[in-house]
């Protein structure tokens, strides 16, 4: 009796497994519902998570065999399953080795082969190797020895609570004020919170010299749009006032965020300083001088392609009612209502314009990579500023959230694009770039040159 108990629960685990390896191997299209949260809810996992999920297929396996399985026709088959998912989530480990190399690639072709060489020579110290496999057993374990971790702190008066932020900068005191990362975390604009989303990417920065926000916002359907877009531009008003406080540089801020996060960021970098978007704060300055989408939700109203199901969503959950009733307001929180006419850009747009890098997933099971391509095409063809985009290979919505090799190779890369971007408006501006001192004993990146 106990066998077959055994036996039944070997083979439950090795189907679960399976399906672990599966969704993150197989792509899906799909969009903001119920089986793709589900097939997310595998597939992510399986392929993030592949390196703690295959050493519990190990130890489950040999669990089995010591019990006695392989005797059992129901644990045979249990443990053909658990070696299937073995060697299908080390498959999916194996992929995310190219990740840097991709990012990479996408700089070069935009910034010429010797970018590295326009970073600025008194902070190149600070490139740092982020690839951490003890890590990947511990993948949301985000503390980071180096670094201060200042939570909750209210960004508004008489502040919700969810408007709320929190700051981390590294222990050791810089020379200078540092440049500053803002978070803007996803979820649909119905859950999340800070603390989650780009941990690994915000964490490091914060230990190489920079001044990192990541900040909550109100959420749906306690509240509906534009109320999220108004908080997010209320975090950008509070870091620009208090960031020097912390010690950070309030005249250079990149915006970051995934998924509705993405969309988030876009549309504050789109609309920046409409004072119809910061009602009561309207003479704040809310311009950004760079912006990172991750897996962004770019197409509110079906411009790239009508989507019933995702129009429903909104309809019922974020925005204050169906587009036919709220026309007006539905274009608004659409960021390419924001771009200009092809072509027409002057030089001086060109300048003040915050350029964007636009990282989507190939595998991405909520928002299609055809409308990261869309997008882009569009950013390509009617904003005036700089636009690099990267697809990665094989990831699926949400890989920046663990400690796994894929996250790490992307904040690798996105370390070099910051501290690009960073050289290249001190230089644009005159601005010493703080020489951040890198802790004692830190290893200099030194990657593989993308072939």
């Amino acid at each position: 009796m106990l066998e077959t108990l055994v036996s039944w629960t070997a083979l439950m685990l090795g189907a679960i497994g399976v399906a672990f390896a599966w969704c993150a191997l197989v792509p899906r299209g799909g969009t903001i519902d119920r089986v793709s949260m589900w097939y997310l809810g595998f597939g992510l996992p399986g392929s993030e998570l592949s390196t703690l999920l295959a050493t519990f297929g190990v130890v489950f396996g040999a669990a089995w065999l010591a019990l006695g399985m392989a005797s059992h026709p129901v644990g045979q088959v249990a443990l053909v399953l658990h070696a299937l998912a073995i060697a299908g989530l080390l498959w999916a480990l194996a992929r995310s080795r190219g990740t840097f190399q991709v990012i990479d690639l996408a700089l070069r072709t935009a910034y010429g082969p010797d970018y590295e060489q326009q970073i600025a020579p008194a902070r190149r110290a600070l490139l740092a190797r982020k690839f951490e496999p003890a890590m990947w057993w511990k993948p949301v374990s985000y503390r980071h020895p180096e670094v201060d971790w200042r939570r909750d702190i209210p960004y508004v008066d008489g502040a919700h609570r969810q408007q709320h932020l929190d700051v981390m900068v590294a222990r050791s005191p810089a020379p200078g004020p540092r440049p500053v990362l803002l978070n803007i975390h996803g979820g649909g604009w119905t859950i999340g919170n800070k603390g989650t989303q780009a941990m690994p990417l915000q964490m490091h920065m914060a230990a190489r010299g920079w001044l990192v926000v990541d900040a909550d916002y109100r959420l749906s359907p306690g509240v509906r749009m534009p109320d999220h877009i108004v908080d997010v531009k209320r975090a950008i008003a509070w870091t620009r006032a208090h960031a020097a406080e912390y010690g950070g540089d309030p005249r250079y801020i990149v915006i970051t965020g995934g998924s509705a996060g993405g969309h988030l960021v876009a549309l504050a970098a789109l609309t920046a300083n409409q004072p119809q978007w910061q009602p009561g704060f309207e003479q704040a300055d809310t311009r950004v001088q760079g912006v990172v989408p991750f897996y962004g939700k770019y197409d509110l109203v079906g411009e790239h392609r009508p989507d019933a199901h995702f129009a429903d969503y909104m309809a019922t959950k974020v925005m204050p009612g169906p587009r036919e009733a709220h026309a007006a307001l539905w274009q608004a929180m659409h960021p390419t209502s924001h771009l200009g006419a092809p072509g027409v850009a002057d030089a001086g747009e060109a300048a003040d314009a915050p350029p964007f890098l636009v990282l989507h997933g190939t595998h991405d099971v909520l928002i299609p990579l055809a409308e990261a391509r869309w997008f882009v095409g569009q950013l390509r063809a009617r904003y005036p500023g700089e636009v690099v985009y990267a697809e990665l290979p094989y990831a699926h919505h949400g890989w920046d959230v663990p400690h796994s090799p894929r996250a790490d190779l992307t904040v690798e890369a996105l370390q070099r694009y910051l501290e690009l971007q960073y050289a290249r408006w001190c230089t644009r501006h005159g601005v010493t770039p703080t020489p951040a001192a890198a802790p004692p004993a830190a290893p200099v990146l030194a990657l593989p040159k993308a072939a």
